[in-house]
């Protein structure tokens, strides 16, 4: 009826709890990956950490093969719907671990590898499944959505980076006894019991879901227009595509450039979950009275981004505008990757009192965290929304496999520095990554100053549903 208000469609209740249990099934697990590997399969600290970041990086990278089996063959339905299934069996197998302790470690790979292919299906595709729920006329609810799913991400994570470490410890919830014997099943076991949920959720919306039908193949697509125009020219793909096409290929590798130098952001970023924790396991973390798990200060990050968001958008954004001071996205970008540095000059800090033989209060890591949370809601927050705005439509599932390819880049490089550089302690190891992350912001800003904005058709529209 005119002027009722309009209301969300029912399907979307049935997606933000999926996401919000599979979130909780994929943070739940990778916090406590390398207090696993290092504590119960007696891994080495480097050997760990690089295990973790290897994965880190699989599941990023991996997510370019899901958008692109929805796009061509699946449809975002049924692409999420099959992955889900090996998403659980994969929590399953890592729940499992301790039924056969010879074969723990084969068993902690291929859980990790089942949850890395089913995480393909989900994280590329259900943003855009819950897009796909919208009429036309209900254009003007999908920032609430949108805004509905990013505390449904948060939410999930941080509650699961509090819970799995007391699960690990064999303390939760005043189950000590219960949990002693079994303390893998249970911190493995619940994320698994999450994710099989997600998929219950979402299967009971499946009667009330608009399923949009794969693309299938697009003789003008990235893949095509670069094959013709590196064999037979520019003038030639401008003749078989268009000039349309020709201007969206040459806007991605303008965005290509930009995206380069972030790979060093996200190489320091998922550090939380390994040097950082490895490094509270050295303070004291006696709370008020209350023990905390050094993996529970993970739950810090998400925390801080719920609040940090909405107060960046809302209040310094607008307050930055009426002073004058214009932040384009170029310019929150490029001052996120200089914020970056003193997390790690803190986390330097910090480690050079342990050396000392002091034994600081966990308190002090809220220090890069809080710095850490600031560039990422001015990097990766900003990120999507540039890349959006500066290439036409039928490039958007290139921008965001480059975006999600540079997050898993950036964790490729942390494995393969963890593995293979030593350093003489572990204060030079941060004080590395502060020096790295301060070659990338340099860079950044230098590619940022030259690059020039261009405006395309349906920017508005295609940010919208990011």
């Amino acid at each position: 009826m005119a002027g009722e208000p309009l209301k969300l469609p029912r399907a979307v209740k049935y997606i933000l709890g999926n996401e919000a249990c599979e979130r909780f099934s994929f943070y739940g697990m990778s916090t406590i990956l390398v207090p696993y590997m290092q504590q119960y399969l007696g891994w080495q600290r480097n050997r760990a950490e690089g295990v973790y970041h290897d994965f880190v990086a699989a599941a990023y990278a991996m997510t370019v093969v899901g958008a692109w089996l929805s796009d061509r063959f699946f449809g975002r339905y049924r692409t999420i719907l099959w992955l889900s299934y090996g998403y659980v069996a994969g929590h399953a197998t890592l729940a499992a671990m301790d039924l056969a302790p010879s074969a723990r470690a084969g068993l902690l790979f291929l859980g990790m590898t089942l949850i890395v292919i089913g995480q393909a299906g989900i994280k590329p595709n259900l943003s855009a499944f819950v897009g796909d729920q919208f009429q036309q006329d209900q254009g003007g609810l999908l920032d609430r959505v949108y805004s509905l799913f990013y505390i449904a991400i948060n939410v999930g994570s941080a509650t699961s980076q509090i819970a799995t470490p007391w699960l690990l410890a064999g303390c939760a919830f005043g189950a000590a006894k219960l949990c002693e014997h079994s303390a893998v099943a249970w911190a493995f076991g619940v994320p698994g019991l999450l994710m099989a949920l997600a998929l219950i959720i979402y299967i009971a919306g499946s009667r009330l879901y608009v399923r949009v039908p794969p693309a299938g193949r697009d003789p003008n697509s990235f893949v095509a227009v670069l094959s013709t125009r590196l064999s037979e020219g520019e003038e030639a793909a401008r003749r078989r595509h268009g000039e349309d096409a020709v201007a969206g290929v040459r806007s991605v590798f303008r965005i290509a450039l930009v995206f380069l130098p972030t790979v060093t952001f996200w190489a320091l970023y998922f550090q939380y979950g390994s040097s950082w924790f490895n490094q509270a396991e050295q303070m004291n973390r006696d709370v008020f009275g209350w023990h905390m798990e050094s993996a529970q200060m993970e739950a810090l990050n998400a925390i801080l981004i719920l609040i940090m968001v909405p107060l960046f958008a809302y209040v310094l954004y607008p307050a930055l505008e009426r002073a004058g001071l214009r932040p384009t996205m170029l310019r929150r970008m490029s001052a996120g990757m200089f914020v970056a540095i003193p997390a790690f000059l803190s986390a330097a800090m910090i480690q050079r009192w342990i050396e000392q033989g002091e034994h600081p209060h966990i308190a002090w890591q809220g220090i890069q965290y809080v710095i850490i949370a600031v560039a990422e809601t001015l990097v990766s927050v900003t990120a999507l929304e540039f890349a959006y705005s500066q290439a036409p439509r039928r490039m958007k599932g290139v921008i965001m496999s480059m975006y999600t390819l540079s997050i898993g880049a950036g964790s490729f490089v942390t494995s393969l520095v963890t593995r293979n550089v030593a350093f003489e302690s572990r204060t030079n190891y941060f004080l590395f990554w502060a020096g790295f992350m301060t070659g990338g912001a340099i860079l950044f800003a230098i590619i940022a100053a030259f690059y020039k904005p261009v405006a395309f058709v349906a920017a508005n529209q295609e940010t919208a549903t990011a």
